[in-house]
């Protein structure tokens, strides 16, 4: 059996409203408040490194619900991929040990 790629979530901007941002990424991250304000002052940056589709998915909700802007970053073919987009063209995707079908982000969601 093959595992599924990896996926993390690229912060691109964390917008405006402080401490609730803050809150967000600590919730995504379990860091602590100042590493957490660390991470949104360094945007574009990578919030969480290697993680299932579902989880990131939901990171990514969450940081998007309160202003930010988060994308899945694909460890598979390194697109960054917004949660409208999905599913996803898997064509682009290429990886050495998995088909391009077998990504998360291309299969429809219920």
């Amino acid at each position: 059996m093959v595992e599924e790629p990896d996926f993390g979530v690229l912060l691109s901007s964390g917008g405006d409203r402080g401490i609730v941002l803050v809150q967000a990424v600590r919730s995504v991250t379990g860091l602590s408040a100042w590493r957490s304000k660390q991470l949104l002052e360094a945007t574009p940056t990578t919030v969480v490194e290697r993680t299932w589709f579902e989880a990131a998915a939901e990171a990514v909700r969450c940081l998007n619900a309160v202003g930010a802007r988060a994308g899945l970053l694909c460890r598979w073919c390194e697109r960054v991929i917004s949660l409208e987009e999905c599913p996803v063209d898997a064509g682009p995707c290429s990886s050495p040990f998995l088909s391009p079908d077998g990504c998360p982000a291309s299969r429809p969601r219920a």
